[in-house]
């Protein structure tokens, strides 16, 4: 009758053992940690019966019974640390692709143009061409300077409208420029090509900055 209680005993702590060196061996992976986790708990709940029974009894099997315990717990708290570890890592990853989607998209037009760009609108020139009859040699253009003030090389698309006094949009046109190293800047033009219908109404036009990606 003893020594049957005795093999029960030792049965439950080495089962126990067992599945706890399954937690801690899988605790660090991701996805499998979660079953590791399970394994820790539950060869915990084996440890701790079995250590009471052992204590009523014999105390065979005692020292395995303390050890599965001990590597459960252990086993737990690495499945936490690495899910959290993991989890921010994660976090992480998405908030930088987020921010680089927002960057090219211009949801961060704002944030780009504080922390990233710098972007000088000049005035508006007309120059008619020789032949006061003919429009065909007229030019136009609005300086843009645009600056990398970022501490890497980046290339920038800014887009750029001009409104009338009530604030509707006559035209707007783009300017890219390439690879900026820091703290260059680069001088463009835009609204080369211009429709003769919108013409008048560009020379007293308010120039803004509609969206700048990155």
């Amino acid at each position: 009758m003893n020594k049957d209680k005795t093999e029960r005993k030792s049965g439950l702590a080495i089962a126990g053992f067992i599945i706890s060196i399954l937690a801690l061996l899988g605790s660090w992976i991701p996805l499998l940690n979660n079953v590791s986790f399970v394994f820790a708990i539950i060869s915990l709940i084996f440890g701790v019966i079995g250590l009471v029974m052992i204590k009523k009894g014999k105390r065979v099997g005692q020292g395995l019974a303390v050890a599965t315990i001990i590597l459960s717990i252990v086993s737990g708290g690495v499945v936490l640390a690495t899910q959290a570890f993991y989890g921010k890592v994660a976090n992480d990853v998405s908030n930088s692709v987020n921010e680089s989607v927002n960057d090219s998209d211009g949801t961060n037009t704002d944030k780009l143009l504080k922390t990233s760009v710098d972007v000088t609108l000049g005035a508006f020139v007309f120059s008619p061409g020789a032949e006061a009859d003919y429009n065909y040699d007229d030019t136009t253009e609005l300086p843009v300077t645009i600056k990398n003030k970022s501490s890497e090389k980046a290339s920038y698309t800014v887009k750029i409208e001009a409104v009338d006094a009530t604030g509707t949009r006559i035209a707007d046109d783009t300017v890219y420029v390439s690879d900026l190293t820091s703290g260059q800047s680069v001088s463009e033009k835009a609204f080369k090509f211009v429709e003769s219908d919108k013409l008048e109404a560009l020379k007293a036009a308010t120039f803004k900055i509609l969206e700048v990606t990155k």
